[in-house]
């Protein structure tokens, strides 16, 4: 093997040769091979390993090495004879390091601030569970900060659906290694990390969700698949997975994840700002009329939990267990007619409908009260509730059937899938028969919702909340990776930044929206603290839900009028990025965010509109004094117009940045153009689809009708709208000057200066 050793020490930029050492784990005892066999074609740097245990089962690795990475794909076929209880398989890696003080060494896993509110975690602490903040499980939106359980030594073996990848690196290096996930059909990989003389071993276990073990028959085959590869920019947050997420992309199946369901458009819901179970038919039909007619990128009208009779706070969440009860089930009060009429009814005014559906239910219901054999014990979590055990062909044909009368019989065509994912992502034995892993479970689960539903259906993930997982974009439009906000929750909402920061980081949202529950009006939020929040679903763009009986608002709300141009042109999953931001330094958020596009276009390096939207943030409970510096937006020093978003302010700023004073809990959004005499768009409410001028003129597509307000670097001299003249006043503003009115129909607008 030392041939090969050197390869990948040599591949990864190792000072040392790195250890290679596959074992195995059957039925809770480790083996190693007795004997292996290798080929090396130097030429295509491709190996080939081959590793025998005692005539148990054989094992190849077939490894394509590349300047500073390397793809495994790996296989194990039973040769014994018999059934074998596989608990996992496992690999040592040893000898890493990174020629610096070892005591320095640390981990990043998106897992991190998930549980213990911790960016970089250093190898050699000794994670407790006092390092978590909270070992409840929150009833009402189904997840914590660290449930039961899950802090342990393995990282990545939390229910949460993470990420896939784990970085290594020092605090005194920009050198890191990652490891990442390739495929996860059938495996989930989870790590351990120590030191050895001063060197790190990782181990890479490639373990079964839910399961025990699997019943390795005998003949079968298994395969997995991962990534090894260096990283030279391990100090910056957004660099750090860059190169394994570039391999992953050209690995993934098609995408659900990928495409544009749930980009530019919203979903609302029922849930949020302080509705929760007190829905009915008439109340949403009406919110759904005033959206179709107020708030062009709304397309769907989702119905959430208080549609069933036992869906009451004292049963929580009911959902999928629902069905069983036939028509009795359903809450009649608030659907007189069923679910179907209701469905026809959202249809009529232009929206789609869809359905929230919760996998857990609660304990007192009939579906747990006549079949307890039915469901796994999940106590340890959820002692008030029951989940399913999918491992059974009845329960399973159960679950089936109550897929047909959500989506087939009811009429909705767009899922909230919630409580969903205990038994396809726990990493405890879970399930009672054991031929299958979680993971292939949650394969056969999700196609079964994909099948009912059209090709242009959102799927959304609940919680468990997800961190980032990619690979569930294969069947998922987007994911909620926050807790809920409800009518307003503060703690909730400063919990949602630090655990953001690590899913936008990694610059996936092209594989998988990310969703951050719900916008609307936060009655239960300060003026300074429901802006904050706006803003944050705006620059992080994960605005995928809108909520609040918006029909029964006075339209002179400050916040109505705020909500409505924060949602003009949702572009969910772009790409975010945070200036200054020193992960290994904090384990805060970072204070500024910023997109390379307006906040009301999709245009890029637009000479006629803001270069860069930038995004403030003060969640500590002091002021605080927040500096920007130019180049760290990736801009050159000159002069720019720095617009406020929401105040309608604009200034001229000359020097290389700016600071502005920041109270508690609060934000600042601005738009930044530079100042180079032509005429520009500095601000806009309605989404801006094309823009083009020269010295004297200035021409925008609009993709939306309604009212508008558009702030202008120059006066206006006329302005035509569909090529017809039209008279505009504008109102000469700080640096500028502001022209609005009402379009009522979508068309091109010019300037002439």
């Amino acid at each position: 093997m030392n041939d090969f050793n050197e390869l990948m020490r040599s591949c990864l930029g190792n000072s040392k040769a790195v250890t290679f050492k596959p074992y195995a784990v059957v039925a809770g005892k480790t083996i190693t091979p007795d004997r292996h066999t290798k080929k090396v074609n130097l030429k295509k740097r491709l190996v080939h390993l081959t590793f025998e245990y005692d005539a148990l089962f054989k094992e190849d690795f077939f490894i394509s090495l590349s300047d500073g990475e390397m793809t495994a794909e790996r296989s194990i076929r039973n040769l014994s004879g018999r059934t074998l209880e596989l608990t996992e398989l496992g690999l040592e890696l040893g000898g890493i390091t990174f020629d610096a003080d070892a005591a320095e060494d640390y981990f990043y896993h998106v897992e991190n601030p998930r549980i213990y509110s911790r960016m970089a975690i250093k190898v050699d602490l000794k994670r407790t569970p006092e390092m978590a903040q909270s070992s409840e499980f929150d009833t009402l939106a189904g997840n914590r900060w660290a449930d039961p359980g899950v802090v342990s030594d393995r990282i990545g073996a939390s229910p949460y659906q993470p990420f896939p990848a784990i970085l290594l690196s020092n605090y005194h290096s920009r050198r890191g290694l990652v490891h990442g996930t390739l495929s996860q059909r059938v495996f989930f990989h989870n790590y351990l990390v120590k030191h050895d003389a001063g060197q790190i071993q990782l181990d890479i276990l490639s373990s079964f969700k839910a399961v025990s073990h699997l019943d390795f028959k005998a003949g079968a085959v298994l395969k997995d698949a991962w990534y090894l590869g260096t990283v030279d920019r391990a100090d910056e947050l957004h660099a750090i997975f860059e190169r394994y997420a570039a391999v992953l992309r050209q690995r993934l199946p098609p995408m659900y994840g990928a495409t544009g369901i749930n980009r530019h458009s919203l979903v609302w819901g029922s849930w949020n700002d302080g509705i929760f179970r007190d829905i009915t038919q008439e109340k949403m039909l009406k919110t759904a009329e005033f959206l179709a007619d107020n708030f062009p990128t709304v397309q769907w009208m989702q119905v959430d939990g208080g549609y069933a009779v036992l869906d009451t706070i004292e049963n929580s969440a009911h959902g999928l267990g629902m069905p069983y009860e036939g028509e009795a089930g359903l809450a009649k009060d608030k659907f007189p007619a069923g679910l179907k009429d209701f469905t026809d009814k959202v249809r009529q005014t232009g929206l789609k409908p869809a359905v929230w559906i919760g996998g857990a239910m609660p304990e007192n219901v009939p579906l747990a009260h006549d079949h307890p054999e039915w469901f796994v014990d999940y106590s340890y979590r959820t002692p008030t509730r029951r989940v399913l055990d999918v491992s059974k062909p009845e329960v399973r044909e159960y679950m089936a059937k109550a897929l047909d009368y959500f989506l087939d019989e009811s009429g909705f065509c767009g899922v909230k899938q919630d409580f969903w994912s205990y038994a396809f992502e726990d990493s405890r034995p879970l399930l009672a028969q054991q031929e299958c892993s979680g993971y292939q479970w949650r394969d056969w689960w999700l196609k079964e919702i994909r099948k009912r539903i059209p090709a242009d259906g959102y799927l959304q993930t609940g919680c468990d909340i997800v961190m980032a997982n990619p690979f569930l974009g294969e069947f998922f439009t987007n994911y909620r990776y926050g807790i809920d906000i409800g009518s307003g929750n503060w703690e909730h909402v400063k919990t949602n930044f630090l655990w953001g920061t690590a899913c936008f980081a990694l610059q996936v949202g092209d594989l998988i929206v990310p969703n951050s529950d719900s916008v609307g009006l936060f009655p239960g939020l300060t003026d300074t603290e429901a802006m904050l929040c706006i803003n944050y679903c705006l620059i992080s763009r994960s605005m995928v839900e809108i909520s609040g009986w918006l029909y029964n608002e006075p339209q002179d709300n400050p916040r109505f009028k705020i909500l409505k141009k924060a949602v003009c042109c949702p572009n969910n999953g772009q790409n975010v990025y945070f200036a200054g931001h020193r992960y290994r330094e904090t384990d805060d958020a970072p204070a500024v965010w910023y997109l390379k596009s307006p906040h009301f276009s999709l245009l890029e390096d637009n000479p006629h509109l803001p270069l860069r939207t930038v995004a403030l943030f003060n969640t500590e409970d002091c002021p605080r004094k927040i500096g920007l510096n130019f180049a760290e937006l990736g801009l050159t020093a000159g002069q720019y117009i720095l617009t406020d978003v929401w105040d309608n302010n604009a200034v001229f700023v000359e020097q290389d940045g700016f600071a502005v004073e920041m109270p508690p809990h609060s934000s600042r959004l601005f738009a930044l153009n530079q100042h180079d005499g032509c005429p520009q768009l500095l601000d806009s409410n309605l989404k801006v689809v094309q823009a083009s001028g020269d010295k004297d003129g200035l021409t925008l597509q609009l993709a939306h009708c309604g009212d508008f307000e558009f702030r202008l670097n120059r006066k206006p001299a006329s302005t035509k709208f569909n090529d017809q003249h039209i008279a505009m006043t504008a109102v000469a503003t700080g640096v500028g000057y502001v022209v609005s009115g009402i379009f009522t129909e979508p068309g091109v607008i010019d300037f002439e200066f």
